[in-house]
């Protein structure tokens, strides 16, 4: 990133980057060491922070975040779509999934986006078709977007019913809260040698354990949606050495939170 290109972004976010992830709850979260890793790395002077934000204060929160307090936010559950319906602009992606992650703010608007599209897409490019996503909600809404052009079908939880004739291969997608408690139990069982991708990247109940498929969760889709939303926020493009960097990182944290618990 040339010199000039830095000045430019500077002045028009001013000298620090202010950054957070908004969302019910959101202490589990690794984004602010993410984003910490990029913004050092760039060289870039800022914070990303934590707000935890009911539902119903949602609004207030975001009419209240313009005038120079963030530069952007990342929205989580359970705000995706209700986001969307509270920012000025959206873009292309963003409309079509009606769920928002991402928020830009600048020239007295509020631009949403949705990057959980290229992090699926990155997450998910060495994993067999057809893909079956469980999930109705803006994590699942994203996923569909991502696999336009490819065998899929979506699976609501308490009416998911699995085709008779079952391909050998196939994947799984969890697009669900399922398995932030000890206790889940998925909604069906699924078939010995299908792939199962978990959007949930620190699971506490360890599908690892109970499933007889290949199972990924989702640090590796949490690390490629951040990079493209700083790349919104402030025009630097964490490369694939970088984002490497930063997944060696996230999965280290992982690991040592799991021998802890």
């Amino acid at each position: 990133m040339s010199e000039l290109f830095r000045l430019f972004a500077d002045s028009i976010m001013g000298t620090e980057f202010r950054g957070g992830l908004v969302g019910w709850p959101v202490s589990h979260s690794l984004s602010p060491e993410i984003h910490s890793m990029f913004l050092e790395h760039f060289g870039m002077k800022g914070s990303y922070l934590l707000y935890p934000v009911k539902p119903e204060n949602l609004k207030p929160f975001l009419e209240d975040s313009g005038d120079g307090r963030f530069t952007g936010l990342n929205v989580t559950l359970p705000h995706k779509t209700a986001a969307a319906v509270l920012c000025s602009s959206l873009s292309p992606e963003a409309q079509r999934t009606s769920a928002v992650n991402t928020i830009v703010f600048g020239g007295g608007g509020v631009a949403g986006y949705n990057t959980d599209i290229a992090g699926f897409k990155a997450f998910s490019a060495d994993m067999p078709a057809p893909f079956f996503v469980v999930g109705a909600g803006g994590a699942a809404a994203a996923v569909i977007e991502a696999l336009d052009g490819t065998d899929f079908f979506v699976l609501k939880r308490g009416d998911i019913v699995l085709p008779e004739n079952r391909p050998a291969d196939a994947t799984v997608v969890n697009a669900t809260p399922l398995g932030w408690n000890d206790d889940d139990l998925f909604p069906f069982e699924i078939p010995d040698g299908w792939f199962f991708a978990d959007l949930n990247y620190n699971p506490r109940w360890n599908w690892r354990n109970r499933l007889l498929s290949p199972v990924r969760t989702g640090e590796k889709m949490l690390v490629e949606q951040a990079a493209e939303s700083f790349r919104l926020w402030t025009g630097y493009t964490p490369d694939d050495e970088l984002k490497s960097k930063v997944l060696e990182r996230i999965r280290e944290i992982l690991h040592d939170n799991k021998d802890n618990r």
